[in-house]
């Protein structure tokens, strides 16, 4: 049986978007047959029991870009989405990168990564090698990197973790996190946290040895204070979203200021926190 795959975008575009389409199938389905030019990509699920049902994947979901050039594509990625496929995946789930290259009409290469339920700046490099520049950039001194995180409880208004965190494989990294305080209300303080280090769930795993959990952290965090917080405050998921980021560009002699305003669901569960100024959520 063939099976007709239909890319909408002609030309080399088309082709990197076919090599995205193809690698972002979802799992247990197969592909035959041939690509050509036009609408949505059609998958048809192979079953023991012979050949299921067409699925047809879902109209891909636009993404806000923050920059681009000939070497970089910056986004605002959604909270929800995983940056890349790493696993077993759900019929039709859709991924950052394939997303972003099928956008642009690129062949993307991801520069880091951030937490599915994570939103904010996402750095993506056009070829593997700018990938690796845009890494090194990453990890360097004068690169600033900045997040907007609700934490549990009253924080000092400045103050730092340098505690090492422990690979999978139970070996010590460094790692060194500061944090300032910004706001309080409803026994919770709104922080502005700077990772000058990039270890597998840094801030919250620094913020539990402070016993200042991220706020909707299921994994980290405090599970009745999570439960609270989404029945009284709809609280719609784990509240850390990347700002800010300051970087020397990686082939050109400039600094990349950039911003991602606070993702819109996490705008409002503040707004419907009672002891939060409004004016000032409308600033971040």
């Amino acid at each position: 049986m063939l099976l007709e795959v239909v890319v909408p975008v002609d030309g080399a575009a088309g082709a990197a978007l076919l090599r995205r389409i193809v690698s972002a199938r979802p799992s247990g389905v197969k592909r035959a047959g041939r690509a050509t030019m036009g609408v949505a990509p059609t998958f048809i699920r192979r079953t023991g029991a012979g050949v299921a049902p067409m699925l047809t994947m879902p109209d891909p979901i636009p993404l806000r870009i923050l920059h681009e050039d000939d070497d970089l594509v910056v986004i605002s990625k959604p909270a929800g989405l995983a940056v890349h496929r790493s696993g077993p995946s759900a019929p039709g789930e859709q991924f950052i990168l394939q997303l972003a290259s099928a956008q642009t009409g690129r062949y993307l290469h991801p520069a880091h990564r951030l937490d599915r339920n994570t939103s904010g700046i996402l750095c993506f490099a056009t070829t593997a090698a700018m990938s690796r520049a845009m890494q090194e950039r990453l990890r360097a001194d004068d690169t600033t990197k900045t997040y907007l995180v609700l934490a549990r409880g009253e924080t000092p208004e400045r103050f730092e973790s340098d505690r090492p965190l422990r690979t999978d494989r139970g070996e010590p990294r460094p790692a060194r996190t500061s944090f300032t305080r910004l706001a309080t209300g409803s026994r919770c303080s709104l922080l502005e946290t700077r990772i000058f280090t990039g270890r597998h769930h840094q801030i919250r795993r620094h913020l539990n040895h402070l016993a200042h959990h991220v706020i909707g952290d299921t994994t980290h965090g405090k599970g009745r204070i999570n439960a609270f917080f989404r029945a009284e405050y709809d609280l719609p998921r784990m509240f850390i979203h990347a700002w800010r980021l300051v970087i020397r560009h990686p082939h050109r002699d400039e600094t990349l200021v950039l911003h991602d305003p606070l993702a819109p669901d996490l705008r409002a569960f503040l707004l419907r926190l009672p002891d939060f100024d409004p004016a000032f959520i409308a600033t971040l």
